[in-house]
Order: C-alpha cells, then sequence, then structure tokens
C-alpha cells in the first residue's frame, strides 16, 4: 500500500480498523453513499453540551475510505458541533500523513458524510439553518 501512495498511518488506521463499528447507544445515526459508491454510516455520541464524546462509522468501500473516515472520527472526539462543521478535507489529510492521489475522493466522502450528519443534527434539535 506504501507503493500506492498511502501514508503509514493511513496503512495503520485500516489494518487496525480504527473506530470501525457500531457505537452503542448513539444518540446519532447518518449514511451517506459516495459517487463511486463507497458507503459510510457514521455513529456520534454528542452530549448536553454539543460536545462529540464518541464517534464510530461502518464502511463498504475501499482503504482510503476506511483510513479517511478513521481520521475524521479521531478528529471529531472531543470538538463541539461547531468546531466539527469547521473540519476539512486538509484536515483530515495532516492527519493521515497521506493518500494516493485518486484516493482524495475518500475524504470528500467522510466530510460529506460529517456535514449531512451535522446539517441532520441540528435540525433534529430545531436549530437547522435556513
Amino acid at each position: 500500500m506504501m507503493e500506492s501512495g498511502y501514508s503509514k498511518k493511513a496503512i495503520d488506521l485500516y489494518v487496525n480498523n480504527v473506530n470501525v463499528g457500531a457505537l452503542e447507544k448513539p444518540c446519532f445515526v447518518t449514511t451517506f453513499l459516495g459517487p463511486c459508491g463507497d458507503l459510510i454510516k457514521l455513529y456520534l455520541r454528542i452530549n448536553e453540551t454539543d460536545v462529540i464524546e464518541e464517534a464510530k462509522f461502518y464502511y463498504l468501500g475501499c482503504p482510503g475510505s476506511a483510513a479517511s473516515a478513521s481520521a475524521m472520527t479521531m478528529l471529531l472526539k472531543g470538538k463541539n458541533v461547531t468546531q466539527a462543521k469547521k473540519m476539512t478535507e486538509d484536515d483530515i489529510l495532516l492527519e493521515l500523513g497521506g493518500l494516493p492521489k485518486s484516493k482524495l475522493d475518500c475524504v470528500k466522502l467522510s466530510i460529506k458524510t460529517l456535514r449531512k450528519a451535522i446539517a441532520e443534527y441540528e435540525k433534529q434539535k430545531g436549530r437547522s439553518e435556513i
């Protein structure tokens, strides 16, 4: 995988299934299907002060999608919803330390899943932006 352009950290996240799996008693779950056919189901536990206490995911797709979602969930923990809204593709890429150029859409998939989750969470809480 390193020869393909994956960083050591991206490989480790993928091989070790970091944060992969369903979250017990999540307060929010959303699913997003990317144009490539990869799918991410994001589980979030958000406390009463809007801090993301736990984040996990399930995926159907390639190692790039898995590594990107793992990095995203690692970055989310401890952030409040406002901070999570500001997360970018560059934040995930920096955390990963590199992905093959052909897998940069995997990072977009993670961010789009996060954006969808936050929008749905805020709508559920009656705070949707109009």
